[in-house]
């Protein structure tokens, strides 16, 4: 028993040893350069997180507003640029596309003027339903104008939580 015992402990020591280091070498493998979009982007997620930690709390509202602020300035450096995606899209369809994201990020803009109105109103229910709302449609404009990439046999969208960079 004692002979058998010891190669297994041995082996399952091994493979959780290097496991981690063939993840984190796979990982690289599936990422993409960093385009500026996508760091405006991240930009806004890293400001977007902090904003609904605090929403709720009126003694926030001014690091919140500042917050407001870094999200409202990423999005508009996004009104210049295009999404990665757009090179997959039909040369016939491209320009729409783009029109199509600009758009949505002009009516997201809009509603994250809204919100900085609230919260200067001190206002903090109505952000807090705000900020639920705009994550709501950030996940499905995510969704629709991020690439989606392919992982060995499986495709997965860009929004599962082991990605560590985000093309847009």
């Amino acid at each position: 028993m004692k002979k058998l015992f010891i190669p297994v402990v041995l082996t399952m020591l091994l493979a959780f040893t290097f496991a981690p280091a063939l993840n984190a070498q796979e990982k690289k493998q599936h990422k993409e350069p960093e385009t500026e979009l996508g760091k405006a982007m991240k930009n806004v997620g890293h400001a977007w997180r902090s904003i609904r930690k605090q929403v709720a709390d009126p003694s926030a509202n001014a690091s919140t507003l500042e917050l407001v602020a870094t999200v409202k300035a990423n999005l508009e450096k996004g009104l210049i640029l295009s999404p990665i995606r757009a090179q997959d899209e039909p040369a016939a369809d491209r320009e729409k596309f783009i029109a199509d994201f600009q758009s949505h990020l002009k009516d997201f803009l809009a509603q994250v003027d809204k919100l900085a109105a609230a919260l200067k109103a001190n206002d903090n229910a109505t952000a807090k339903d705000m900020v639920k709302q705009l994550g709501k449609e950030q996940r499905e404009t995510h969704q629709a104008y991020s690439r989606t990439e392919v992982c060995g046999d499986r495709t997965r969208t860009r929004l599962t939580s082991s990605h560590t960079v985000i093309s847009y």
